[in-house]
């Protein structure tokens, strides 16, 4: 293929296959560089057909370069707005707080979980009345249900067990906190119509769309990430998230 195409798609193909199959957590990033492989084989597809076919292949090459920017300019946008929701709520006081469930490793949170976990503590110790809905199931690969992980690590750092709430059935976002306003109606015989909802900060901006579809006016509390390979990692991910919520929901 004209200007080596082939060997620029083997690059970000072969990295992407790498990060795919080795780095767990980096499996969407790997998609991602996989899909931008088969992307640069397509332009040099064309490329090398306008040799044959000039006139109708440089026609598809532009209208390939128009949806490739549109894409870009979608993402960057996308980007824009979930940034916009990543310091969350600036008064975010309210009488319940979900805290959204993230991996275990055995019995153990994960990095992820241990940075809400931290959020979370926070803000309990913050609003001392608030009671906290811990929420998510168990996966594949763990132990206990998310919600009984973090249940352990908040009790074992000071938090009283009495203000905490455990969710164990859920497995995606909108059963985060559909099932936590479940819960909740189900104690008090009302459903909250605002609560607080700790996340990953990446995550707010998803968790809100979610949330007003269940009625809530979600206040939104923000993890940090430590490390900025993986929220990069996460940040592209939500992207393609929140393109997903809002054209499926």
């Amino acid at each position: 293929m004209k200007r080596k195409y082939w060997l620029k798609a083997l690059i970000l193909g072969g990295l992407g296959a790498f990060l795919y199959f080795v780095f767990y957590a980096y499996t969407f990033t790997g998609l991602l560089l996989m899909a931008c492989a088969a992307v640069v084989l397509v332009f040099g597809l064309v490329d090398r057909l306008r040799l044959v076919l000039p006139v109708s292949m440089t026609i598809v090459r532009h209208l390939l370069r128009t949806v490739v920017s549109l894409v870009v300019l979608a993402a960057v946008v996308t980007g824009v707005w979930i940034a916009a929701a990543c310091d969350g709520a600036e008064d975010p006081q309210a009488d319940y707080v979900i805290v959204l469930g993230a991996g275990v490793n055995g019995t153990a949170p994960s990095i992820s979980l241990r940075e809400r976990l931290e959020a979370a503590k926070a803000y309990l110790e913050k609003y001392p009345q608030t009671i906290a809905v811990l929420s998510g199931g168990q996966g594949d690969r763990e132990n206990i249900t998310e919600a009984q992980c973090m249940y352990n690590w908040l009790t074992e750092n000071g938090i009283d067990p009495g203000r905490l709430r455990k969710e164990e059935q859920a497995t995606t976002t909108e059963e985060n906190i559909r099932y936590s306003l479940d819960l909740l109606e189900q104690e008090t015989g009302t459903r909250p119509d605002t609560a607080a909802v700790v996340s990953s900060a990446y995550h707010l901006r998803r968790a809100s769309l979610l949330a007003r579809r269940e009625g809530l006016t979600m206040l939104g509390v923000p993890a940090s990430t430590r490390h900025p390979l993986f929220f990069c990692n996460m940040f592209l991910r939500e992207i393609c998230g929140v393109w997903y919520t809002l054209v499926f929901g």
